[in-house]
């Protein structure tokens, strides 16, 4: 346990600010949405990414899923192939991180929705796949079964956190 003097001395002689130097006002954080299809502005970010901090950034992908990138809102890939739906969304979460210079080793925490718990060997089986094809570590998860996604014929989707340099 620290002595409070110690705290106190740390406290002030700056030690508390890693990136800063003492006297100097830290840097402030940087936080930026992005749409990379048409029918999600004004809906929602696809991406959000937070830089300010070192020299790192936050990458944050919001349900991503099978919805065409080029259609229109509730346009499903593969309606009813949840082997179909599951590659491209990993293809989109791959192409999302690249935009954001990232790709699936970055990737700290994944949370996955899917409508059917018959589906959740399927899924890991393409999960698996996406990750092996390019030699990433596989990250923190959560699975969860859910009665239904925004769009009906949408089997799973996918909340990406990943944190890379800038």
């Amino acid at each position: 346990m620290a002595k409070p003097g110690l705290v106190l001395m740390l406290i002030f002689c700056g030690a508390w600010l890693p990136t800063t130097g003492f006297g100097q006002t830290p840097t402030p954080l940087d936080k930026r949405t992005y749409n990379y299809s048409e029918w999600t502005k004004g809906l929602f970010g696809e991406a959000v990414t937070v830089t300010g901090f070192g020299n790192g950034k936050l990458i944050y992908l919001g349900g991503i899923g099978a919805e065409e990138e080029k259609g229109k809102a509730g346009a499903i890939r593969s309606q009813r192939n949840f082997d179909g739906q599951c590659d491209y969304t990993f293809e989109k979460i791959v192409r999302v991180l690249g935009y954001n210079g990232a790709n699936l080793n970055d990737i700290t925490r994944m949370t996955i929705y899917l409508t059917s718990a018959k589906n959740i060997g399927a899924y890991l089986t393409c999960q698996n796949k996406a990750f092996r094809a390019t030699g990433a570590k596989l990250p923190a998860e959560t699975l969860l079964i859910i009665n239904r996604l925004a769009w009906p014929p949408m089997m799973l989707e996918v909340d990406v956190d990943a944190v890379t340099a800038k």
